[in-house]
């Protein structure tokens, strides 16, 4: 290898495998849209978790490949601290030893390395289909890192670090539980143990007429009704149009609790659908109000000394 070429050395196995998956995820985006697609920033979790989300501004107005571009590192800077790998894939020309072609560029970057690296494939279109020009290419391994060092992570009140885990946890079960060319669910309760173990289970108020307003109630009795001495977070999960009722957005819905806490939180995780079978969340989930605890809390102990106080003070009251 020529001295200063480019070069993967430090990323680990599962980074350049979900980097090289981005490369053919711009590839079929191309495929699909002859002008150009929407950009695209694609996240890896620490826990092994894939998200994609389509960077489209909230404007009614169309927005330029520059504006979405620009977006997507605004929304990569502050990205939460879970993430282990994430992506940035767009659309453009690329100019060499071969002419000007268009091509799919992808900037990715392993949070735990200082820098990040810029990928290219070109392609040219021949009628309908789209043909590549030789293999990925690694174009940089000096770029700006996509997200900043001193980021904070997305803080939510009432839910301590491994509730909020659970909660995004759930809601990617939501997301995953979307149907095709749907956004009604139905609805399900899923609960955490003090030992990490996890259970879920669907809420169907009446099998002939199920409905979400009847299986979140059938939810709450259910939830009421567990020990708290063995739960550590409890939720309710739904689905439903976006509140913004925006064209092609849904949303997954999700009020949870984690005990000990004063009250729950209701948050709304909005998508867009990318295609038949990919969903993009759109940001991260947004907080709509403070809720009644899920769980009934445990009654606090006392003592017979105590009891014995109060059965004396109660005989003097009459």
């Amino acid at each position: 290898m020529p001295p200063g070429c480019p070069t993967l050395d430090g990323h680990d196995d599962r980074s350049i495998a979900f980097l090289f998956d981005a490369v053919d995820l711009g590839v079929d985006y191309a495929k699909l849209d002859a002008n150009g697609f929407v950009p695209l920033a694609t996240i890896l979790g620490a826990d092994g978790s894939k998200h994609i989300m389509k960077l489209i501004g909230d404007d009614d107005e169309p927005w330029t490949q520059e504006q979405s571009v620009a977006l997507g590192r605004e929304k990569l800077r502050d990205l939460d601290e879970d993430a282990h790998f994430v992506t940035l894939i767009y659309d453009g020309y690329f100019t060499g030893d071969g002419g000007r072609t268009e091509a799919v560029f992808v900037e990715g970057h392993q949070l735990d390395r200082s820098l990040g690296v810029l990928m290219c494939q070109r392609y040219e279109r021949r009628g309908d289909e789209v043909v590549l020009i030789g293999n990925p290419m690694l174009l940089d391994d000096e770029r700006e890192p996509l997200v900043s060092a001193d980021r904070k992570p997305v803080e939510y009140p009432n839910l301590g670090p491994e509730a909020k885990k659970f909660m995004l946890d759930t809601i990617g079960v939501g997301i995953e539980d979307v149907e095709p060319e749907a956004i009604i669910m139905v609805p399900f309760a899923a609960v955490e143990g003090l030992d990490g173990t996890r259970d879920m289970w669907r809420l169907v108020d009446d099998e002939q007429n199920p409905t979400v307003g009847g299986g979140l109630d059938f939810g709450h009795e259910q939830l009421a009704s567990l020990d708290p001495a063995v739960v550590r977070c409890a939720a309710l999960v739904w689905g439903g149009d976006f509140p913004d009722d925006q064209d092609e957005e849904g949303a997954v819905f999700i009020e949870v609790y984690e005990l000990g806490r004063p009250a729950g939180l209701q948050l709304v995780q909005p998508y867009r659908r990318l295609d038949h079978d990919r969903i993009a969340y759109l940001g991260e989930p947004q907080i709509m109000e403070e809720t009644q605890p899920l769980v009934r809390p445990e009654e606090p102990h006392r003592s017979a000394a105590f009891a014995r106080l109060q059965e004396i003070a109660a005989q003097k009251r009459s």
